[in-house]
């Protein structure tokens, strides 16, 4: 399911303490960074001045990106930059399993590294209580996208109920949509999350994001 690009308001009180989980992570002890009810990112750092002036670059380079670049001139890639997709990657015992993907709908080359936030909601933008866990290993690695290109993740959670949760029935509300923060960055994307129930509390975890679309 393609994500919905339009940005959704925030409900700052409930939000506050949803903060944890809908922030994203770099890799490497990157920077976490606070959800906003905006669909801004904030400016990337100016360039350090050069202390020498600079060669000229030689015919068919590829052009340079933004600063901090890396992996031949690309930049940290942009929420308003990628789209995002979930889709199931099947169950297990008592288990779900998805996999989540941002694809590159900017039209140059852009990274990412680490893990995204996320943030579970009702289908009327309620937020639902969500845990996100970052596993490793393995660790977090710079991946970049080129026009077009995808990184990848897998997610997992429980349809068991746990302490505190109804034994019978829902154990939660049922999740309709999925607020995703890429790496590093505080706009969200919106995505359909259709599938079902998430139970132990909203506890979801996540690896970081890996080179491709997702397997299947």
């Amino acid at each position: 399911m393609r994500a919905r690009r339009s940005l959704r308001p925030a409900y700052a009180l409930t939000l506050a303490a949803a903060a944890g989980a809908l922030c994203a992570c770099g890799g490497g002890g990157g920077s976490h960074a606070s959800p906003t009810p905006t669909g801004t990112t904030a400016s990337p750092p100016s360039p350090a001045p050069s202390l020498s002036p600079p060669s000229p670059a030689p015919t068919g380079s590829t052009p340079r990106g933004t600063p901090g670049a890396v992996g031949g001139g690309s930049g940290r890639c942009r929420t308003d930059g990628l789209e995002v997709r979930i889709s199931t990657a099947g169950p297990a015992a008592g288990q779900r399993f998805a996999f989540l993907t941002l694809t590159n709908t900017s039209g140059s080359a852009c990274h990412v590294r680490g893990y995204v936030g996320m943030l579970l909601l009702t289908a009327s933008d309620h937020p639902i209580p969500t845990n996100l866990e970052r596993l490793s290993p393995p660790g977090p690695q710079t991946v970049v996208l080129r026009p077009g290109g995808s990184a990848h993740a897998r997610l997992q959670w429980t349809i068991v109920p746990g302490a505190g949760e109804p034994a019978h029935g829902a154990c939660a509300p049922t999740p309709g949509l999925a607020w995703i923060t890429p790496p590093d960055e505080r706009a969200h994307l919106v995505v359909a999350w259709n599938q079902g129930v998430v139970c132990g509390g909203g506890h979801v975890s996540t690896t970081p994001l890996s080179p491709g679309p997702a397997p299947g």
